[in-house]
């Protein structure tokens, strides 16, 4: 069976994700998306304070390397590159995922709702596999649009 990714992100980020300017996920660590069983398509969890799953998004492509490569691989400048450094300062193992055919969903799913309904819910700090319930759960809730 195919594992899908929930991906806990900023608010700030989604916003900067939704109006295009943003068009790299950097992670610190992420699993190897060549692997068979897991799905390229990624969901989108706000974080507080909007607690909720609010889209999708296909990784176009998966960079995985060291800092200076991978900011290379992706054309970064130097200033957005300073900005990611920040961020990523195990500069060994870095990802940058690519994001294509973003998808925010009408109807969103609150946190309150996932606990209420999958006992134990959490969204991860970083990133966590997603149940094939929920997915079904937002397709349905979303006129099959995932």
């Amino acid at each position: 069976m195919e594992k899908n990714i929930l991906l806990s992100i900023r608010p700030h980020y989604v916003r900067e994700i939704i109006s295009g300017d943003k068009v790299f996920e950097f992670r610190k660590k992420f699993p190897n998306l060549k692997n068979s069983n897991i799905s390229s398509k990624i969901f989108i969890y706000c974080s507080k304070p909007v607690m909720a799953i609010v889209g999708s998004f296909i990784v176009k492509h998966h960079y995985h390397s060291d800092f200076t490569t991978l900011m290379n691989d992706i054309n970064a400048t130097d200033e957005y590159s300073n900005r990611i450094s920040k961020y990523l300062t195990d500069k060994s193992s870095c990802h940058a995922l690519e994001i294509s055919s973003l998808i925010i969903y009408e109807n969103k799913i609150s946190l309150k709702e996932l606990r209420d309904e999958f006992n134990g819910f959490s969204p991860g700090q970083s990133y966590r596999y997603l149940d094939p319930s929920i997915i079904k759960k937002i397709k349905n809730i979303n006129s099959g649009v995932i």
